[in-house]
């Protein structure tokens, strides 16, 4: 026999765990269905941890660049991948577990850990269980498009890039939009040689002109092909 559900969220990424509880906390008897990890692009494959990434790079430049603040360091200054990656994962696990806390703690809320497949208009399967509900949200994001050339090679996308723990020699980065160039600062700082590959004329091709020059020039400036 269905569960039986006043509304299903698909999907506990940035809005889904939000919007889940908000019914829940007005009467409504609420799933929310993730098959992956809970905070789906921004907790897990993008914002928090790339800026933890991000963090450490500065830390880096700045233990570089440290005499220009009256700061002397003797010997040269090294990254621990390893170390790095290990700080960006107990990051990552705290918001996640903190969600999950949240999730949990909210009454009127089930979370179904699977892949959501409908099976009517108001029915759905996750695993050997059947589903029902009036109400369907379908919060299930996106992820990168890999290149068709690319697809037959070894190649790393936004979200496999933030499990590497070694530094690559040569780093070559296909757009130069603001992912891109998040990456290419940050592993420039780590210690890698970056090239970055952009087809159209400039880099942010969306911003003003003047914005892109200016960024195109910092990159440079710390040794960005």
């Amino acid at each position: 026999m269905a569960k039986r559900f006043d509304a299903i969220v698909i999907g506990a990424g940035q809005s889904g765990p939000s919007l889940a509880v908000r019914l829940a906390k007005a009467g409504k008897r609420v799933a929310l269905v993730e098959r992956r990890r809970l905070g789906g692009t921004c907790v897990n494959d993008g914002c928090i941890p790339s800026k933890t990434l991000i963090a450490s790079a500065r830390a880096a430049w700045v233990a570089r660049n440290a005499a220009a603040f009256g700061v002397c360091i003797d010997g040269a200054v090294t990254v621990d991948m390893r170390r790095v990656k290990a700080r960006k994962d107990e990051v990552v696990q705290q918001s996640r577990d903190s969600l999950s806390k949240w999730i949990g703690g909210t009454d009127n809320l089930e979370l179904v850990d699977g892949h959501a497949r409908f099976e009517g208009p108001h029915s759905l399967r996750v695993g050997d269980e059947s589903f029902e509900a009036d109400q369907f949200f379908i919060n299930v994001g996106g992820r990168a498009v890999v290149p068709e050339v690319l697809r037959a090679v070894p190649h790393l996308t936004n979200a496999s890039i933030m499990d590497l723990d070694v530094l690559p020699d040569h780093l070559v980065i296909i757009g130069g939009s603001y992912v891109g160039l998040e990456f290419a600062q940050m592993y420039r700082r780590f210690g890698s040689k970056v090239t970055v590959i952009e087809h159209r004329e400039r880099l942010v091709s969306r911003e003003d002109p003047e914005v892109s020059a200016e960024i195109q020039r910092i990159l440079a400036h710390e040794g960005i092909d």
